[in-house]
């Protein structure tokens, strides 16, 4: 299972978020594992529910699923921090990869157009 944390904008309590696995979608949702949307990226947030949060993160082992810009399949892990903030996704203070459309990636950087977050059984 993945535990997503979402970091409130505000002064809020987070809210955590449990699935078998995860999607960011190049349409800016995360999904779940029956593809309905948990949440979508929109002005630079995470929108849950009625709430924004600026960004989630989740402890490991975990694994990633990326399909980049041009179509290709990667598989990278385990990470046992990650942590996504305005449309990059982390782990610790390196970023991995950009998914959001018309965020150029730096030259250490890749674009994704999804990433599947996968625990240890799926990885």
């Amino acid at each position: 299972m993945i535990t997503l944390t979402f970091r409130p904008v505000r002064t809020e309590s987070p809210v955590f978020a449990r699935a078998a696995f995860f999607r960011i979608c190049s349409d800016g949702t995360l999904r779940g594992p029956d593809n309905s949307v948990a949440a979508t990226y929109e002005n630079r947030s995470w929108v849950f529910g009625q709430r924004r949060f600026r960004s989630f993160e989740c402890d490991g082992p975990v694994y990633l699923r990326t399909r980049t810009g041009a179509g290709s399949l990667a598989r990278s892990g385990p990470y046992t921090f990650l942590r996504e903030a305005e449309g990059a996704l982390y782990t610790q203070d390196t970023c991995l990869g950009i998914y959001l459309p018309g965020r150029e990636p730096d030259g250490s950087s890749v674009y994704w157009r999804e990433i599947a977050l996968l625990p240890a059984g799926l990885g």
